[in-house]
């Protein structure tokens, strides 16, 4: 791991000496001369990763220790150096210099003594690269470089694909027992050891169409060894009625929660999954709120613990053929395999393959790990060195022969991925156990510690978008699972990440072990260990008070991350434990990355100096925290990046004006941001400063002056929440030219008039807009804009919506032009018109359609040829509506239609009644998935993300 912290410490030596290069063009001969002993240990580094002994040397783990100790020291250093260069060249403003001086060089760390520092890390590094070239010479022999690593663009171009092989019977049998009626089989139990797919089974299950049919509600959840029985049931209850609110379920305790899960469960056929249960204890503690001897519900477990299965109908899930386990590697490690020649090349790979697949004990997850490794090697010689290294290397844990020989590949995966990818998985370590990790903050976060090597940017590219190349190659790997989002853009593919259980365990001890991460739970108490002074990041996850828990950790002053996660729902903590380790933040002095989740922040807990004293921070967030109000030092950080004030929903938070000042700052989240009425008094919060800005995410025009957007002249991701006809032709003027860099635009109007003819030429102007990917108008638009035919319109709207738009023309005819229009919701008389008409060719792109409360419509009509990749309908509370369209029996994509709140006679023309089709029930015979009734929630239904 010291060859990524050598290539962080580059990373910001980059940044200081090219991007900063405005402030440090005399930088001294001490600085570059660490820069050249840097690159020489970087370069014999990527030598190094290639031994095949190397993890098994002490004398290399003792050297990679140090050096990183080292790296990082240098990194600290350089960076005050330079922040205190670039305080003597802002003379201009005599009293910021001074307080900037008094702050940071509190130690007397005058220039002279920054470069001694320097000196002393030059020296150290001297000593460490002759020694490393001695380690060199004797064991360089043992191995060759792999000069053919493919490149990332050309090797993930597509979509991660997600991989299923084989359990097509296992897939019937169990949607068989779940469907079934009768009081047997209530409760099905898949068990199985790690790795062997259970959740993969269990979810194929869940989205079957036959149990999507037969169950009016579902709910899937996933535990953990922190098992929590209050969170438990609030979760499945808020999936099983979605009429309860949030509020209400915070206000039971467990007893009521359970009569009321039992009471749903009785007045409607449900099916609840239970995903990787642990102890016989977890389940006993639950099963009273799951009438599993009446009603007619079912639960389906997943386990690892056969104890836990004994009494109930288990299933115990088998290992894959060794063809399967074949099939399986080539989707993964050979993804052109079904286009290739039988050649005796193939042959051989196929041997060295079926070898692989016997060591890996024809396990699912080891078989997808080996094939992310095998991925990247497409010769017979590559594989074969694979299959030599693989009893190489390091084994871990204990347990049965299977389980060893899963940590066994684990353990090669994560040694065989290329040194820039390390960093990153390891990182991944410091959220909990299953949780779904947003991919957006992560990719920022490694940019915040250096991890994202700028040497791979392209001309157009931000080192962001190098980053979510990252995460798509440790995806392509099987390292890390992704959740694609519905409809990716070039900009943003991922909405978010996790890592399977067994990966996180080897996640967490390789971080352990190579001093790159402590993560702390306190559900399991446990002293801090004084060795791990060292310590570079933190992760604490704790709920409510912590008592003394928290002593010791102040001495961790090395800290370049901290993570600080309060797994209690609402923020409130009174605890002196925690009160002390938030109110010491500014001890904390290299700290890169500062995050706290759910935390009550009020009371002027934070230091107000803390924006002088955290001097290299990058990374500040609040996420779902009380915050009376930002300190007025925050300004004051020369290195922020991104600021993420996600404060908690109905919170205020006094926010100074002077966010303009952070000029660093590049990525911005604003979420629930609600500054105090008597703050403002009119005036709006000025942004015209922030000229490195890539990403505003939440704009809202009453705090904010829209006039300051165009002056953000490097801003690529834009989401904005506008409620005045004046703040949007600003923004819309701005969207619309074609010069900016913007790349994605997310619009939330409401209280915006587009019926008058402005207003139509404004909607005209936005349908135009070439970076527009996301709308939502809530508003009258009483006529759509004509348009011209050689008019090119929205080339990125994926997903629109209209409110209250009162519609008196067919807005089908306009919006079927949308080329890349994937989903339309027209609700609450967004059309008052009778007639609709889908046009042969129109919707070339369209995946999901809403009509929801048109009370007005009653005919629609879709010509043959319209909507081709339609797949889900959901029609909801359009009472004159007479009959579905004849034309949906051409639609052969079309996989789900729901029909909710709608008269009788209409559902019954859709199906059988007492054994007779209804007229139209041709029209729809070939949709595999028709669901009646359902409770309408629009919160899941916008799902505006």
């Amino acid at each position: 791991m010291a060859d990524a912290a050598v290539s962080m410490a580059l990373q910001t030596l980059y940044d200081l000496l090219v991007e900063e290069g405005k402030f440090l063009v005399n930088v001294s001969n001490q600085v570059e001369e660490v820069k050249r002993e840097l690159n020489t240990m970087h370069c014999f580094l990527k030598d190094a990763d290639n031994w095949p002994d190397r993890y098994n040397s002490e004398t290399v783990r003792n050297w990679v220790a140090e050096l990183k100790d080292l790296a990082c020291d240098a990194e600290d250093v350089l960076e005050k150096y330079a922040i205190k260069v670039t305080s003597r060249r802002e003379g201009k403003n005599l009293k910021k210099v001074v307080k900037r001086f008094t702050c940071i060089f509190s130690e007397c760390l005058s220039v002279h003594e920054v470069g001694n520092e320097i000196e002393a890390i030059r020296t150290r590094m001297a000593n460490l690269t002759r020694r490393l070239e001695n380690i060199v010479k004797a064991d360089s022999s043992a191995a060759a470089a792999d000069d053919n690593q493919r490149q990332l663009r050309q090797t993930y171009a597509h979509q991660v694909e997600e991989h299923f092989v084989g359990m097509q019977d296992d897939i019937g049998r169990l949607v068989s027992l779940a469907v079934s009626d009768g009081r047997a089989n209530r409760v099905i139990s898949i068990c199985g050891m790690g790795g062997l797919g259970k959740t993969t089974l269990a979810r194929k299950i869940y989205k079957h169409e036959d149990v999507e049919r037969v169950f009016q509600a579902r709910a899937w959840v996933c535990l953990t060894q922190q098992f929590e029985t209050k969170a438990v049931l609030q979760r499945i209850l808020k999936q099983l009625d979605s009429s309860a609110r949030n509020q209400e379920l915070m206000e039971m305790d467990e007893n009521e929660l359970v009569v009321q899960l039992y009471y749903v469960q009785m007045t409607k056929k449900c099916l609840v999954v239970i995903d990787d249960i642990w102890t016989l204890d977890h389940w006993d503690i639950l099963r009273p709120a799951f009438p599993v001897v009446e009603g007619s519900c079912k639960v389906l477990l997943t386990t690892r613990n056969e104890q836990i299965a004994a009494e109930e109908c288990v299933y115990k899930l088998g290992y894959l053929t060794e063809d399967q386990c074949w099939e399986l590697l080539q989707k993964i490690a050979l993804p052109q395999a079904s286009v290739r020649e039988v050649t005796h090349e193939s042959k051989e790979l196929e041997d060295i393959g079926r070898d692989l697949i016997h060591k890996c004990g024809r396990l699912p997850l080891a078989i997808s790990v080996i094939g992310g490794i095998l991925r990247e090697k497409q010769s017979v010689g590559e594989w074969k060195k694979v299959k030599a290294n693989f009893d190489k290397r390091v084994q871990y844990g204990d347990g049965t022969e299977k389980e060893r020989r899963v940590a066994q590949v684990l353990d090669l995966s994560y040694n065989a991925l290329p040194y820039h990818l390390k960093p990153c998985f390891l990182y991944l370590g410091i959220y909990s156990e299953d949780e779904e990790i947003d991919a957006e903050k992560v990719l920022l976060q490694w940019m915040a510690e250096g991890m994202i090597s700028s040497e791979m940017q392209g001309t157009e590219e931000t080192l962001r978008d190098v980053a979510q190349l990252y995460l798509s190659e440790l995806a392509s790997r099987c390292m890390v699972q992704v959740k694609v989002l519905d409809y990716p853009s070039l900009h943003k593919r991922f909405e978010s990440c996790r890592l399977h259980d067994l990966m996180r365990d080897l996640c967490l001890t390789k971080a352990k072990e190579e001093g790159f991460l402590e993560n702390m739970d306190f559900y399991f108490p446990k002293d801090y260990c004084s060795s791990t002074i060292k310590t570079r990041r933190l992760a604490i996850h704790f709920q409510g008070d912590v008592g003394d828990d928290f002593n010791g950790i102040e001495k961790l002053t090395n800290l370049r991350c901290l993570y600080i996660d309060n797994k209690l729902k609402y923020p409130e903590v009174c605890d002196i434990g925690y009160h002390n380790l938030v109110s010491n933040l500014d001890k904390f002095k290299s700290l890169r990355v500062l995050i706290l989740v759910t935390c009550d922040l009020r009371e002027g807990i934070i230091p107000s100096d803390i924006g002088y004293k955290l001097i290299h921070l990058r990374y500040l967030g609040f996420r779902d925290c009380l915050l009376d109000e930002l300190p007025l030092s925050i300004t004051n950080f020369p290195c922020l990046q991104t600021l993420e004030l996600e404060i908690y929903h109905g919170s205020h938070t006094k926010i100074p004006n002077v966010l303009y000042k952070m000029r660093r700052l590049k990525h911005l989240f604003l979420q629930y941001v609600q500054p105090y009425e008597e703050q403002l008094y009119g005036e709006y919060l000025r942004l015209d400063g922030l000229n490195e800005l890539e990403t505003f995410d939440k704009f809202k025009t009453i705090y904010y002056d829209p006039s300051d957007i165009p002056k953000l002249t490097n801003l690529r991701y834009f989401k904005a929440l506008i409620i005045n006809e004046s703040s949007l032709s600003v923004l819309v003027n701005h969207i619309s030219d074609s010069k900016t860099k913007l790349c994605e635009t997310i619009l939330n109007i409401a209280n915006c008039d587009f019926g008058s003819e402005e207003g139509s030429a404004l909607l005209r102007k936005m349908l135009v807009s070439p970076s527009l990917a996301r709308v939502l108008i809530d508003g009258r638009i009483c006529r759509l804009p004509s348009c011209e035919p050689d008019d090119r319109l929205c080339p990125s709207l994926v997903d629109l919506t209209l409110c209250f738009s009162v519609i008196e023309n067919d807005p089908m005819e306009i919006l079927e032009r949308l080329p890349m229009l994937k989903k339309l919701r027209l609700l609450d008389q967004a059309f008052v018109g009778s007639k609709m008409v889908c046009h042969a060719s129109g919707f070339p792109q369209l995946r999901y359609l809403l009509l929801a409360g048109l009370p007005h419509l009653e005919e629609w009509k879709v010509e043959e040829g319209a909507m081709p990749n339609l797949s889900t309908i959901v029609i909801f509370n359009c009472g004159r509506l007479k009959m579905i369209p004849n034309g949906l029996r051409f639609i052969t994509s079309l996989q789900k239609l729901q029909i909710v709140s709608m008269p009788k006679e209409f559902e019954d023309r859709l199906q059988k009644v007492d054994g007779e089709q209804g007229e139209d029930y041709d029209k729809v015979s070939h949709i595999s998935s028709i669901l009646f009734g359902g409770e309408f929630d629009y919160e899941t239904w916008l799902n505006y993300k």
